[in-house]
């Protein structure tokens, strides 16, 4: 299979999606799942600054703490 075959079928899928009319049930399924993976996203980015925030605090090391972006020297 060549990469020229393998672009053609994408655009193909692509352009019958584009053509396609769409039913009220679908773009709700859409909106659904693009939401659902933007929350995941968030919490994750959440989770890992509570786990830089929480190393931060626990830091044997003086120069950590006082170089933090909101503390004022």
């Amino acid at each position: 299979m060549t990469v020229e075959r393998i672009i053609n079928r994408l655009l193909e899928f692509f352009s019958r999606l584009y053509y396609r009319q769409w039913g009220r049930w679908e773009l709700m399924a859409i909106a659904i799942a693009a939401s659902v993976i933007l929350i995941l996203m968030v919490r994750a980015h959440l989770k890992v600054a509570a786990n830089d925030r929480r190393l931060r605090e626990r830091s044997p090391i003086v120069g950590v703490g006082m170089a933090e972006p909101g503390r004022r020297h």
